[in-house]
């Protein structure tokens, strides 16, 4: 079956959120020194890249 352009689009965001939330809960069990030392765009990148690969991942799978 193959998958559209919005169904593209809606892996990725899905992938990207699932990041996200991941990201948020590693950082929450960090201690609050290294939270403040940690600048907001590592953590953008983090969640793109994460989002990325499990969107590929995703839309490999389904093939």
């Amino acid at each position: 079956m193959s998958h559209g352009l919005f169904s593209r689009l809606l892996l990725g965001a899905g992938g990207c959120a699932v990041a996200f939330l991941l990201v948020l809960g590693v950082m929450s069990l960090l201690p609050t020194s290294v939270q403040e030392a940690v600048p907001d765009s590592v953590l953008g990148g983090t969640v793109l890249v994460l989002g990325a690969l499990g969107a590929l991942r995703a839309s490999r799978r389904a093939r």
